[in-house]
């Protein structure tokens, strides 16, 4: 396999003197899909606000197509990461067309980046398309998550972070939104996705991994796993779907 496009490596972060991830190593290659799993408070969401230097880097480092990345946000965004944070993080005041152009920021410097961005959105996602000049808060929580997918899809990432997408979503809608980040990886991204429901994450998942108090516990192919019950039982309060 070709080289990372992602590695977290030795990563140690947390909030102020309290560490919650201590010396986590992951990675995640170009068209691959890596679950990350675990119960809540395990460290899940700091690990993504730490890769996306949403919060500091006490040791370690994190590197994107073997580039450390120290920088900003917004300059990790430029080096082609993307977030989508957990709740459906839209701009709920401003319309669905609006959002989707303040997602572009990074790339606003390119002659008909952002136009190009739009309709690259609105073709994976149609929905936005028809609904494109109503206020991002008239849409379905469905139709959020989209626009919270195209909006962190418009600086072209090469890398996709996401935190809990199917939160709040009608089962229907889950496997929408899950059909559509498999489709991702598809597209050559490397997608790292924090989900709470397993089985549905693992249907679309290469990879597995599993935090359990701020430290990675297992780390395997989805394809050699040999017992899903073992994986389930190997932490507590994760949601099961059969």
């Amino acid at each position: 396999m070709t080289d990372a496009a992602l590695v977290i490596d030795d990563l140690t972060t947390g909030y102020g003197q309290l560490k919650i991830v201590r010396g986590l190593s992951l990675s995640c290659h170009a068209g691959q899909l890596t679950v990350l799993l675990g119960r809540n408070g395990a460290g899940k969401t700091t690990t993504l606000s730490a890769v996306a230097g949403l919060l500091p880097t006490m040791g370690g480092t994190v590197s994107l197509h073997g580039v450390p990345q120290t920088g900003s946000t917004v300059a990790r965004v430029r080096s082609g990461l993307g977030l989508v944070q957990e709740g459906k993080r839209v701009f709920r005041a401003r319309t669905v067309e609006d959002n989707l152009r303040l997602g572009g920021f990074s790339v606003r410097r390119q002659r008909g980046a952002i136009a190009e961005g739009i309709d690259r959105a609105y073709e994976r996602f149609p929905i936005l398309k028809d609904k494109r000049r109503q206020l991002a808060a008239s849409l379905s929580g469905g139709q959020q998550q989209m626009l919270a997918i195209a909006q962190a899809l418009m600086p072209q990432p090469t890398v996709l972070m996401l935190d809990e997408p199917s939160a709040g979503l009608a089962p229907s809608v889950v496997e929408q939104v899950f059909g559509e980040i498999a489709s991702l990886t598809k597209d050559g991204l490397c997608v790292l996705l924090v989900e709470q429901l397993i089985d549905h994450s693992l249907a679309v998942a290469d990879r597995v991994a599993v935090l359990d108090r701020g430290r990675i516990t297992i780390d395997t192919d989805v394809a050699s796993l040999d017992n899903w019950d073992a994986l389930r039982e190997s932490y507590l309060g994760a949601t099961i779907k059969e």
